[in-house]
């Protein structure tokens, strides 16, 4: 039991250390960009989520991290969808979904540098990099400026961000049926409105301007809370998958294993009982005798009874036996009569198996040519025995 007590006490004071250094650690931040709602870290979109309710009714906001096809039972009539993402590219079947339902009368705002795909060129959408394509990285300055351009907003009122993280805009779109919304400084649109049947698209290529670390930078929420104005009163349907993707079917310790105090208390409970095992059976494990399994004699026996048929030149009874073998295994899987070998039955074997249906034919003419007999050679078996292995294989 002393034994026992200084192993407690050696992980105790492990994990006891662990915990006062990082405590008193600077705390890190992760960078990653992840636009998800529950996430704090500068490029997560938990202010985003925290702003919605003062917009929309907060009972009417729905998270979910299914794509537009899976959600085409459950989108209500002008219901609006939230899309932020890096890359949308949405596929026909998605697209098809999204169309249909904004073409209804719904509305959807969609926020990505880029957009890909079926959605893309059925609108005629295309984005530009103007940062790292534009040749003028190194003469342009560090900040960038976006700002309203439709008149029924304030157009003078101007929004700061890192240029290095707003470079993106639209440089291809239908102009018979867009709206621009906003522009950079360089008077290129970031935000457009695009008509569509009874309903209107939100597209906007910014997606990190919507972001922790610039939502709650100055005056930088108003640019949210004005462009999520053209989106109609009603619920909201914010889709997380084109960026998180499927998280919901993901291990039942997403929980712990995303937040970093419980997944380092996870870690540590995990190698304190590893270790606790090891010492403990180190100390009491006794030899553990190995009992050889039962021999399965059955395929042995077959051999023998086989082998026994074929020295003895009964070649028509071993034939007869793999018959039956085929009758029955055709009838299990396939839930096919073979004793009726008519052209429909070799159609319907051949379509199930998968089989050549002249080799289907074949085989049934070799059954019935041996059933017609009273003897069979040795060499009619085993041309027997090749047609069944080539119809098992």
């Amino acid at each position: 039991m002393k034994k026992d007590w200084k192993y407690i006490l050696y992980i105790s004071a492990a994990f006891g250390l662990f915990v006062v250094v990082k405590l008193l650690s600077p705390k890190q931040y992760n960078w990653n960009v992840t636009y998800s709602h529950e996430d704090k870290n500068p490029f997560g979109a938990f202010a985003l989520n925290e702003l919605l309710p003062s917009l929309f009714s907060e009972k009417g906001i729905r998270h979910s991290y299914k794509t537009i096809y899976e959600m085409r039972d459950s989108l209500r009539n002008r219901e609006n969808i939230l899309i932020v993402c890096s890359n949308f590219s949405g596929g026909k079947e998605d697209s098809d979904v999204l169309l249909g339902h904004v073409a209804g009368g719904g509305t959807a705002f969609i926020s990505a540098q880029y957009f890909l795909g079926h959605f893309a060129d059925t609108l005629g959408l295309q984005t530009y990099d103007s940062f790292f394509n534009g040749g003028d990285i190194f003469k342009t300055k560090d900040s960038t400026v976006l700002k309203f351009s439709n008149i029924s907003l304030d157009t003078t009122q101007l929004y700061f961000y890192r240029r290095d993280n707003i470079h993106n805009y639209f440089n291809r779109f239908d102009t018979t049926r867009t709206t621009v919304i906003a522009s950079n400084d360089k008077h290129q649109p970031v935000t457009i409105r695009m008509k569509w049947g009874r309903g209107n698209f939100i597209l906007n290529s910014t997606p990190l301007a919507f972001t922790n670390i610039y939502l709650l930078a100055n005056k930088n929420n108003e640019f949210l809370s004005k462009t999520l104005s053209y989106l109609p009163a009603g619920p909201v349907e914010w889709t997380e998958f084109y960026h998180m993707g499927r998280m919901e079917i993901g291990t039942p310790l997403r929980f712990v294993l995303t937040n970093e105090p419980l997944r380092w208390a996870y870690y540590l409970t995990i190698a304190a009982l590893f270790l606790f095992m090891i010492f403990e059976m180190k100390r009491k494990q006794k030899i553990i005798p190995v009992i050889e399994p039962l021999a399965n004699t059955t395929l042995d026996f077959v051999t023998t009874i086989g082998n026994l048929y074929y020295q003895s030149a009964e070649h028509k009874n071993i034939a007869e036996k793999k018959i039956q073998f085929f009758i029955e295994q055709v009838r299990t899987r396939y839930w096919l009569n073979a004793n009726q070998r008519d052209k429909v039955f070799i159609e319907t074997l051949a379509r199930k198996s998968g089989k050549p249906e002249e080799d289907v034919k074949r085989l049934m003419d070799v059954i019935s040519a041996i059933q017609a007999k009273k003897v069979i050679s040795k060499e009619e078996l085993i041309e027997f025995n090749k047609q069944m292995e080539n119809f098992n294989s």
